[in-house]
């Protein structure tokens, strides 16, 4: 059975990295599942108030401008230390610039004294929207670990190079195999 999604995402990593997940949950259902990103770069506005409410919103755009089943994803990086910031506002918080976000989540940090990893507890927490035939289904994965002293890696997108999951001790994402960080991510 063959079955194609539209995904809402402009983000390149994002696309990637559900492309390799829907390969590996077709093998394991027997089914050709696969992705395609929105036809057009659109910058769809996420008003919403909670992962949830986000994943709808853009869904719910690839739903009514395309007519295909679709689904998206707002996820977002929970450190314990800033209150749970970012949060949904993860991509904003560093205005879509990862590599000067991580300098500031790390600086902020480290002006808040919380250099031990006990006090730089985190967590990636991810909601998808499934859309087909237009209605919507969701999907919650968490990945908790600290967050590092400083970046690591080359691997990932994101905030992967200073995320260290609790399943790998001393090893950011961006140090993992693309296969294995997709069985344990917030998004697998």
């Amino acid at each position: 059975m063959s079955m194609k999604l539209l995904f809402a995402t402009a983000n390149p990593g994002k696309l990637r990295e559900m492309q390799e997940i829907c390969k590996a949950l077709g093998r394991e259902y027997g089914m050709d599942l696969s992705l395609s990103p929105l036809s057009e770069k659109v910058d769809i506005p996420e008003t919403g108030g909670t992962y949830e409410e986000n994943a709808l919103i853009k869904a719910q755009w690839a739903w009514e401008h395309y007519g295909l089943d679709c689904l998206a994803d707002d996820s977002g990086l929970e450190v314990d230390a800033l209150g749970g910031a970012p949060g949904i506002y993860t991509a904003r918080y560093c205005d879509r610039n990862f590599a000067s976000g991580m300098d500031k989540l790390l600086h902020e940090l480290h002006s808040l004294g919380a250099d031990s990893p006990q006090s730089r507890r985190a967590a990636f927490k991810c909601c998808i929207c499934l859309i087909i035939g237009g209605k919507p289904l969701y999907f919650h994965g968490s990945c908790t670990g600290t967050v590092s002293s400083a970046r690591c890696g080359s691997g990932g997108f994101g905030f992967d190079p200073v995320f260290i999951p609790d399943q790998t001790p001393g090893r950011c994402m961006a140090e993992l195999d693309e296969e294995y960080k997709n069985s344990i991510s917030h998004r697998g």
